[in-house]
This record gives C-alpha cells, structure tokens and sequence, in this order.
C-alpha cells in the first residue's frame, strides 16, 4: 500500500491512497466515512487526518486503509468515489511526515567511504540527528544558503510503525510501518571550512571534531516522500536502487546492498539507546555519484534548477533550487 498526505481545499491536509496503477490519489479519510465500516464493537473508527496519527493507532488504522484500498482496486469502485480522487499529476504531496519525535541519519554508511575511513577497532554505526524544520515536501522549494558547495544525499528513510527498546535484529524489520524517499541536502563545504574544531589535549595530542550542525540542519534540507509504501509493496530496504539528478545531469546512482549495515542491524543498534516510538524516522545513508561527479562538485546553490532524487519502488522527489544570497 502507498499513503501520502497531500493538500485540499483550504489547504487541509488529508491522508492519500495510491490507486488506479499509481495514476491517482484518493481521500482516505473521506471515502472510509463514506464506506462506514465499523470496527469489532461496532463503532465507526474515526479515521485520522494525518500518516503520523494513523500509525498511532496501530493495525486499526492500517486495516481501515485497507478496506479503502479493496474499494478502489476496481474501475467500477472509483466511479463511486470520483469526488475524492485526484490525477497524481494534479495533486499538492506533503512531507508524509512532519513531526517526528526523533529523526536519525546514518553517516558513512557506503562500503566505498567507509572502506578507507580512520575507524574503531570495534566500529558501530554513525549517526546523528536531523531536526523536523528541514523536512520539506516532495516537490517544496529547496533554500540553499550561502555558505559554499551544497549537495544531494539520496537516502532510503524507514518510518517505524511499532514502539520498541533494544530490538534484536531478527525482529527488527517487524517494527517497520513503511519506508520513502528523503534527499538528506547537506552544506559539504560548510562542514569542510567552519564546522569543527581541533583540540589540544595535555599530553600535547589533538582531536579533530565535527558535529553535524548547520551543515546538516538548514530549513528544507530534508525534502521527503511522495509515498509511503508498507513493507508489503516496497522493495527490500537492503537491495534498493537509488538515483539523483541535478536538472538533467544524473549525478548519483548506487545500492543499499552497497551499504555497510542493513536495515535490521541500524534500527537494533539504534533501539539500544533510544526507545523507538510510531512515527520515528531513520535514514539509512546514500550511495555514491556518478562518473564524473564527486560529492564535493555536485553543487546546488552554483546550478540551480531542480533536483530530482528517486528511489525505484517508492516514488520520486523533484524539488525546485532558491539559492539565497546572504543566508549563512
């Protein structure tokens, strides 16, 4: 199943459901209370207005989804509902969500950088935390500030669907509501020339230190969605296929079977520390670019344009680029 949240009337946000082969979109919620398909103790389930909410409430609310999506598998069943469907083409996509209550990002998580990288003898997964003001819509506006090289990072996002502590990887996946598309825009030079600091210790050693601040957390450097596609529908989180271009230049290409730690492994380790809750988002890294691109030339803010970041088997992003002078 794909489920979106896109804008109505009034700019109203309602949950959508993909259907007709992907061509179109439908109210979920409208349509269920049309259908009035009540639950075991023969109450109407009041169906939620945003994907958050909605997984909230557990497999209540994926089964309402369900009984909408069994209405609308039939040409016949869309005829009903004509006044709640919406070309895709035609339709205002959200962010699917907007407010999690943690959103991690995996760091280094490609064989071909992790590889030559400086790490423990024992190395764990790297990761740090996005905030939810950088998360954008699917086709929203991407700000680049004026701070140097910006580029895309084309990432597969799991949405956890079930709270859970200290997972162990065999059930990890258990735990997974969907997964989408999240372009994870990061302030490259930004990083390289101004966020970090060398240390001098007593004994006369140094440390070098970078935290993921502003390079990583601007306003709209999380564009995300158009989907989210249940685990039923989607591709195996560990063999995705993932793209990026920036106008018409392909820019990225790669695997999550590229990846260092697979999706069951990166929601345990994360799980230990942190009790993962509905709604959650964990971003599992990128892959690499496309000859001749490096990380360091594909740049936003000198190009403009639109970047496009595309994961096959769950939908695609295309944000517009505003590069703004004096942002910093």
């Amino acid at each position: 199943m794909k489920l979106c949240q896109f804008a109505i009337a009034d700019n109203k946000t309602v949950i959508g459901i993909s259907c007709n082969n992907d061509k179109s979109v439908a109210n979920a919620k409208a349509i269920y209370e049309k259908l009035k398909v009540p639950d075991e103790s023969n109450c109407l389930f009041s169906f939620p207005e945003d994907i958050k909410s909605l997984i909230e409430v557990g497999e209540v609310g994926l089964s309402a989804s369900r009984e909408v999506l069994n209405e609308l598998s039939t040409s016949e069943g869309r005829q009903k509902y004509l006044e709640h469907i919406y070309p895709v083409n035609e339709t205002r996509f959200l962010a699917p969500i907007t407010n999690p209550q943690k959103f991690f990002a995996i760091a280094i998580n490609r064989h071909g950088g992790w590889d030559t990288a400086i790490k423990p003898e024992k190395p764990n997964p790297t990761y740090f935390i996005k905030l939810s003001s950088c998360i954008i819509g699917p086709h929203d506006t991407v700000k680049v500030p004026d701070v140097g090289q910006v580029g895309p990072e084309v990432e597969l996002a799991i949405i956890i669907g079930k709270q859970g502590k200290d997972i162990l990887p065999k059930h990890a996946l258990n735990h997974v509501f969907g997964y989408t598309v999240h372009n994870d825009i990061t302030a490259h030079q930004m990083r390289k020339t101004s966020e970090w600091i060398r240390m001098k210790r007593a004994d006369g050693s140094e440390e070098h230190l970078t935290y993921p601040g502003r390079y990583k957390n601007f306003d709209t450097f999380s564009p995300m969605g158009p989907w989210v596609v249940t685990p039923d529908e989607a591709p195996n989180p560990d063999k995705a296929i993932l793209n990026a271009w920036l106008n018409e230049d392909h820019v990225q290409h790669g695997s999550t079977k590229d990846h260092v730690y697979a999706a069951a492994k990166l929601i345990s380790y994360l799980s230990a520390a942190h009790a993962l809750v509905p709604g959650d988002i964990i971003s599992t890294g990128t892959v690499g670019p496309v000859t001749p691109w490096t990380m360091a030339t594909i740049d936003l803010g000198k190009t403009g344009g639109t970047i496009s970041s595309e994961i096959e088997g769950l939908g695609r992003l295309t944000n517009p680029i505003e590069f703004v002078p004096g942002l910093k």
